[in-house]
């Protein structure tokens, strides 16, 4: 077996042997060489046809010049034949060489004590039965610059003084045992590599430069002295299980710049800081599994100290806060887990050979990373892929070229040939004097692709995306109006950009049609890339789809040939907010290229570049802003002014949409209808219930849209986007639940349908929830008076309309219960007040209008409405004795004999915006007007639970002195004619509630409808000193509808047929009228 390795050995030299070669080795040493392979019978060496030995044709066994003569190493492997001791005597005849290279020989026990004419000498002692004299490590040794000795058997002590004039010294496969037998320092030793069993105080080796140390199983010493070690690079291993501990590698102050650890290492329980180092250091771990913190990475430490890990164990690569912001290297140690986001500002980072997986996202664009040999996939951001081509980056030339990052991965587009189309450099030249800023998209890790006139270094502002150009040349394009830089990476181009955007207009020197459809105009100030600045040309407002543009010339496409006239076509070349205007001849093939004096600039009028003459303009405007329907054409520019707040676009063809009302369907989702305007022209239609796509899209017209709703639940906003315009409806969807629970179960005194969440109850009892008790005895019952004035207790109510402010006013002799309109307010889309308007006090009485006594109509003017906007009040007092049946929103109830109902109308209200809404807040309160306490004294009890958007109604409650105001509201909304859900909110203070109704965006109608109950308590006493007086309840019904009308006829026809109301059971009293004090 070992001579197999000595053979193996041999072969590996004997097939470098190159077939050219014809130099012969030069007298005495051909003879020398030739008698050492026949003594000691080396089989490496053959002879040619002539009988000769080709030594200098073995390459790399022999270094010979051109002429002969022995210049660098010789080479010599012992056979499986040789049995002879190597004397170094016999090397006496050889000289000029640089290196004695032997591998396998027995030597002698003085060979390294003997002076060769070499250097250096390397001995690679292999087969295992030959036995080097160990007193060779304790003997001085001849000035070699260097010996390395590879030996499985050594096993000797080393004295440092058999070092001394060595420079470099080696020794691996043995163990050696260091003493320390110096008078002074060994300077001369620079590279020193050795298997050691124990530490010695290192001081005295002043000269190392590299010092590799490798533990081995003899070792039975500590590592205190390894604070006395002092060079530049510093390796140490450990084999056979020796941990190294931790407080090697967490060394604040090392004396040396690169250290490697390679085995295994103490587990740390903390993060390791090496933040106090201040000088360049390269700490490099090597198959230390256990180096971690809960499979988190250890270390925290500055700018100037550089990490690596090689086969360690690191789970995953989020957060990524773990690693600090510093460069970070880490090989063969991340299992499969995804990269996760970039949130740190790392210049380079390299994860090769790991197992991460998932896609690379655009947040990594800014750092430079390298992921070869991992399990990723998917697309490589452009920011990447853009330099794929790119050579060697002159700030990391060791780290990988771009395209070598991303090897060894599933990535769909590494491809050398993909071409850039995301490279987008900007240039900002007046920020700082002393040089520009170059930033943009995509543009690089290295601004020494960049040929900048006068550039004199630069600094990184934002790695990859933004950077400072210094020049030597202070403010050198203070007077300049453009800059050329020259780009070398990812194309070769130079790009001239303008120093004052926003500020020079674009020229236009010639102007010519190509084809009948594609046009080119060579200028200056023109968009230096497309996309660098908004750019559009138009002739005749006809927009032309621009192929490609540059500082100096575009080109552009018109999509078909269009009925240009030939004369006095306008065309306008715009580049960011600035345009120019020049008047042309359209003729395939011919120039516009007459320049008019001053370019028109002190004349009224413009170029015309087919006969250089200033003349007066007139701009036809694009689609003649849809039939002049939707907009007004401005001739002096060619621009369309649209309807404000209904169209836009440069033709005004696009709506500003909005949804008026919705259709509500099932959880299980299906078929619905959205109303209200959405113009003629759907570009790129979409409708989403909450996040969820409404899709397919059924049918739409410009007032109907159809789609199938997903499944869902609850409450949802409505968002229709279309003309690159979006339209949330905020609450204005509702998913109806097939099974709706009524307040409080009905009591158990009733039964619930569960289908509209509303209570029937039982004989007997009454409001929403079934609680109270009707009075059986008829007292209180309609309009049966039943005065009583020798008791204070009296439960007579007496009901006005207070035709100043329009409030509704219930009393007895004790309690007051008020309701009337707060405000009328217009909402924006983040539920900001735009405008609000008080209702109260504000009401003009009409009584006029109506030939019935019951009927009581107030109106007023809501100043500051673009449009007029009438607020109107009917208040109703029903007298059928067997009470009246209204329907609001298909849903159709009876209102008792003696109510009185409310109806509110709103007309001609106009919007700031089609995103807004309206909002009508209510107000219901209660005060103490007679101080005096007796048997149904109680305070005030408000109750805002059951409101509930879910149910077919919500309800609240307030009650004082065992007198109850209920209210009740349909949560549905009739707008434009058509019923769809809205929803109500309220607050509290501690005598009163506030409803706010949320209307939606209803133009033609809308009517809201709150219903509201005055009742007496179950426990209320007619006569405080009879105990047994019979319990009863009065039922005051107020029903107040809200209609938002804009054609009043048929409004009043549908108020009075469709409208709910609240119901008011009016107990001894007829409504009664009062004037405004």
């Amino acid at each position: 077996m070992n001579k197999l390795i000595v053979l193996l050995v041999s072969i590996f030299f004997i097939i470098s042997i190159p077939s050219n070669l014809s130099v012969l080795l030069k007298e005495p040493y051909y003879d020398c060489l030739k008698n050492i392979i026949t003594d000691y019978e080396i089989d490496t060496f053959s002879k040619d046809s002539s009988g000769f030995y080709n030594f200098c044709n073995v390459i790399p066994l022999i270094d010979c010049d051109n002429n002969g003569n022995l210049n660098g190493t010789v080479t010599l492997i012992a056979s499986n034949k040789t049995q002879t001791i190597l004397d170094p005597s016999s090397f006496s005849c050889l000289s000029n060489f640089a290196t004695l290279d032997l591998t396998g020989f027995e030597i002698t026990k003085t060979f390294f004590q003997t002076k060769l004419s070499s250097d250096s000498i390397i001995y690679r002692k292999i087969i295992l039965n030959l036995y080097l004299d160990q007193s060779v490590l304790l003997s001085p040794m001849p000035q070699y610059k260097s010996i390395e000795i590879v030996e499985t058997d050594l096993g000797s002590e080393l004295k440092l003084s058999s070092l001394q004039g060595l420079e470099s010294f080696k020794i691996s496969g043995s163990s050696v045992l260091l003493e320390n037998d110096l008078s002074g320092t060994l300077d001369s030793l620079t590279i020193l590599e050795l298997e050691i069993c124990n530490f010695m105080n290192f001081t005295y080796l002043a000269g190392l430069e590299k010092l590799n140390l490798t533990i081995s199983s003899c070792f039975t010493d500590n590592f205190n002295l390894i604070n006395t070690i002092e060079t530049l690079r510093f390796y140490l291993s450990s084999k056979d299980g020796i941990v190294i501990p931790l407080s090697v590698i967490s060394q604040i102050s090392p004396k040396y710049s690169f250290f490697t650890v390679k085995g295994d290492i103490e587990t740390p329980t903390s993060i390791i800081d090496l933040t106090p180092i201040t000088s360049p250091y390269t700490l490099t771990i090597i198959g230390a599994p256990t180096l971690n913190i809960n499979g988190i990475y250890p270390f925290v430490y500055n700018s100037n100290v550089e990490v690596r890990l090689y086969n360690c164990s690191i789970s995953s690569v989020q957060p990524f806060s773990q690693f600090g912001n510093q460069n970070l290297f880490i090989y063969n140690s991340i299992g499969s887990v995804p990269l996760g986001e970039f949130n740190s500002s790392n210049r380079f980072i390299d994860f090769s050979n790991n197992k991460i997986t998932s896609t690379i996202g655009e947040s990594w664009c800014g750092t430079q990373i390298s992921v070869t040999n991992n399990q990723m996939e998917g697309e490589i951001p452009s920011c990447f892929s853009c330099y794929f081509n790119s050579p060697a980056s002159s700030i990391a030339p060791t780290f990988p070229l771009m395209y070598d990052r991303f090897v060894g991965n599933n990535f769909k587009n590494l491809d050398r040939n993909l071409k850039c189309t995301t490279f987008a450099p900007r240039v900002d030249v007046f920020q700082i004097p002393t040089g520009i800023i170059i930033y943009g998209t995509d543009i690089g890790y290295d601004p020494d692709n960049w040929n900048v006139e006068s550039k004199a270094g630069y600094s990184v502002m934002v790695y990859g995306k933004k950077y400072f150009i210094l020049t030597s040349t202070p403010n050198m394009y203070v007077n300049s109006d453009r800059i050329d830089i020259e780009f070398f990476q990812p194309i070769k181009q130079v790009i001239t950009f303008p120093t004052r955007d926003n500020y020079t207009y674009p020229i236009a020197l010639l102007a010519i049609f190509k084809t009948p459809t594609n046009f080119s105009i060579d200028g200056e100030f023109l968009s230096s890339y497309i996309g660098y600045s908004y750019q559009s040309i138009k002739v005749n407002g006809v927009p032309c789809d621009i192929d490609a543009t540059n500082f100096g010339n575009v080109n552009c496409t018109f999509s078909n040939i269009n009925d240009f006239a030939i004369d006095l076509n306008v065309l306008q070349v715009t580049v960011g907010n600035l345009t120019s205007s020049y008047i042309i001849k359209i003729q395939p093939g011919f120039s516009n290229n007459y320049q008019c004096p001053n370019n028109c600039n002190d004349t009224i009028g413009i170029c015309n570049l087919s006969s250089g003459i200033c003349e007066e303009p007139y701009f036809q405007c694009l689609n003649n802003c849809t039939n002049t329907n939707q907009g007004i054409c401005d001739s002096s520019n060619g621009i369309c002014t649209c309807e404000i707040g209904k169209w836009f676009g440069d033709d005004c063809s696009s709506a500003y949409h909005y949804i008026s009302s919705s259709d509500s369907t099932s959880i299980n989702g299906g078929e619905i209808s959205l109303y209200g305007f959405f113009g003629s022209k759907h570009t790129n239609l979409s409708v989403k219930i909450g996040d969820q796509p409404c899709s397919p899209i059924l049918y739409n017209s410009s007032s109907v849209i159809k789609c199938n709703a997903p499944k869902g639940s609850g409450i949802k906003n409505v968002t229709i986007t279309q003309n690159d315009y979006t339209y949330v409806g905020v609450n204005i969807f509702k998913y109806i639940n097939p099974t709706i629970e009524c307040p409080k179960k009905c009591s158990n005194n009733g039964n619930c349908n569960t289908t509209t969440g509303v209570c029937k109850c039982y004989s007997g009892f009454t409001l929403y929830d079934c609680s109270a008790v009707i009075n059986t005895n008829g007292v209180g019952n309609g309009n049966n008076n039943n005065n009583n004035n020798n008791n204070n207790n009296n439960a007579g109510v007496n009901t006005t309309i207070d035709t100043g402010s329009g409030s509704t006013n219930i009393l007895d002799n004790q309690t007051k219960f008020q309701i009337y309109f707060k405000s009328l307010k217009e909402i924006d889309f983040n539920n900001n007040v735009v405008n609000e308007y008080p209702l109260l006090k504000n009401w003009s009485f009409n009584n006029t209008e109506s030939n019935e006594s019951n009927i009581y109509e107030f109106k007023q003017l809501i100043n500051g409405t673009s449009g007029g906007c009438i607020v109107k009040t009917i208040i109703e007092e029903i007298k059928d004795e067997n009470g009246k049946q209204f329907t609001f929103a298909n849903t159709s109830f009876i209102v008792d004999s003696g109510s009185i109902k409310f109806t509110i109308s709103i007309t001609n209200y106009t919007y700031q915006s089609t995103l807004n809404t309206l909002q009508l807040d209510l107000i219901s309160d209660v005060n103490q007007i007679n101080q005096n306490e007796d048997c149904n004294t109680k305070n005030t009890e408000i109750d805002t639970t059951n409101i509930n958007d879910q149910s077919t109604f919500s309800y609240i409650k307030i009650s004082k002195n065992n007198k109850i105001l209920a209210g009740r509201f349909i949560n549905k909304v009739i707008s434009d004619s058509r019923p769809t859900f809205f929803s109500t909110t309220s607050k509290t203070d501690s005598n009163s509630i506030i409803v706010t109704l949320n209307l939606p965006h209803c133009i033609n109608e809308c009517v809201v409808d709150p219903d509201f109950s005055i009742l007496v308590d179950s426990e209320f006493k007619n006569q405080c000193d009879e105990s047994n007086s019979k319990k009863w309840i009065l039922p005051v019904a107020i029903v107040v509808p809200v209609v938002f009308v804009s054609i009043i006829v048929v409004v009043l026809i549908t108020l009075y047929k469709k409208s709910t109301t609240i119901k008011v059971m009016l107990h001894a009293t007829k409504l009664k009228r009062f004037n405004k004090n």
